[in-house]
């Protein structure tokens, strides 16, 4: 295990065989006062009292200082992945002492299983990944993560603690075959684990090409919007650009997690010969505008359709159309920018709008931004510039 014996460590400590296994290495190296163990109890279980004695007994025989979190928490309450939740609980339990006592880097004893595991997972789920697998290191708001037992086997491990007679709990849950992981585990072949990690190495390759030729694409993208000559009809390189292309632009939190299938609906969109696409998830508007896609927050938006007499000062502000309106008689005038439900009635000197403007070419973004005023009798546009 590489580690250096110059830098202070918050150590994850579960009181499983990784953890105790990656602490067992640590002292071996380390001093016991550049190491603080930090255990989260759960309650979750009806023996989690006993994984945290086996901390307390472990850090006690050598010296280490041990700081618990126990949470309170009604189970039958939580409405989200208990797996997802506990991660950030305990994860965020480790940065506060990090920052607390000013140490180096958090160690967490993800080992070679769980990254097989892990990998495996990502393929079936179909998932969008910065990376195939568990990465050695990677960081937790602005927090080292370093994962120093990732090259050990399961099977090592337990013959080391085992043969070292160090006492480990076990967790009940990861025999329950309910879920994927276990499932996974359960079926896994440590003799297959050469072939397998060869796959993912040979993935990350190409992974990492693609990304780095993306990341310079979009670092050059200006003002949201991507020009979808870019695309490659390439799909792993087209499902990494549009999610950068999102995440860079503030909506990736939208698509963490998610599915490909959702990026590849968007790409499956994106590849037809419509010209118009308008894609909403959220508080996002995906736009196709012709050859362009365009990232829009509802929020940023402002339609209205109502009597030229109720605009208010913001939305007069909004369109910049003080001096316009103040040119029509405001009996039975109204104003609109609803392109999408209105248009299709609203005339041009009796021609249809839409129309006029699918002959002029008019970007179907830019229609948001135009204030059409019209004659709501006989829904004839009087500021015909439009």
């Amino acid at each position: 295990m590489k580690i250096c014996n110059q830098k202070k460590y918050i150590a994850g400590l579960s009181g499983g065989t990784d953890s105790i296994f990656m602490l067992s290495k640590l002292v071996a190296k380390v001093k016991p006062n550049k190491i603080i163990a930090c255990h989260v109890n759960y309650n979750y279980r009806s023996d989690s009292s006993i994984d945290q004695k086996i901390c307390e007994e472990f850090c006690k025989k050598n010296n280490i200082k041990l700081e618990i979190l126990n949470v309170t928490q009604n189970y039958k309450e939580l409405r989200q992945n208990f797996e997802s939740w506990a991660r950030k609980i305990r994860y965020d339990f480790f940065v506060e002492n990090l920052n607390k006592y000013e140490f180096d880097k958090i160690l967490i004893a993800h080992n070679m299983n769980d990254d097989i595991e892990t990998f495996i997972m990502q393929k079936q789920k179909q998932t969008i990944v910065q990376y195939w697998g568990i990465e050695k290191k990677t960081f937790y708001k602005d927090a080292m993560i370093y994962r120093p037992i990732i090259e050990y086997k399961r099977s090592q491990i337990l013959e080391y603690l085992n043969e070292n007679e160090i006492v480990y709990a076990n967790d009940s849950t990861n025999l329950d075959l309910k879920y994927t992981r276990n499932k996974i585990r359960d079926s896994l072949d440590e003799n297959n684990f050469e072939k397998i990690s060869e796959e993912k190495k040979v993935l990350n390759q190409k992974l990492k090409r693609t990304i780095n030729t993306v990341l310079k694409l979009v670092e050059n993208i200006k003002d949201k919007q991507l020009d979808l000559k870019s695309l490659r009809h390439d799909q792993l390189y087209d499902q990494i650009l549009i999610f950068k292309f999102l995440e860079t632009n503030g909506f990736g939190n939208l698509f963490y997690g998610r599915k490909k299938a959702t990026i590849k609906e968007i790409i499956k969109e994106l590849y037809s010969n419509k010209s118009f696409i308008k894609i909403e998830i959220n508080n996002l508007i995906l736009l196709k505008d012709r050859n362009i896609l365009k990232i829009i927050d509802k929020s940023d938006l402002c339609i209205i359709n109502k009597p030229i007499v109720e605009l208010s000062k913001e939305e007069i502000d909004y369109f910049n159309c003080k001096e316009e309106i103040s040119k029509y008689n405001k009996t039975n005038i109204w104003v609109t920018n609803d392109w999408e439900r209105t248009f299709k009635f609203l005339k041009v000197n009796n021609k249809p709008l839409n129309k006029v403007l699918t002959k002029q070419k008019k970007s179907y973004f830019s229609r948001w931004f135009d204030l059409v005023i019209y004659n709501e009798s006989d829904k004839n546009i009087l500021n015909i510039n439009i």
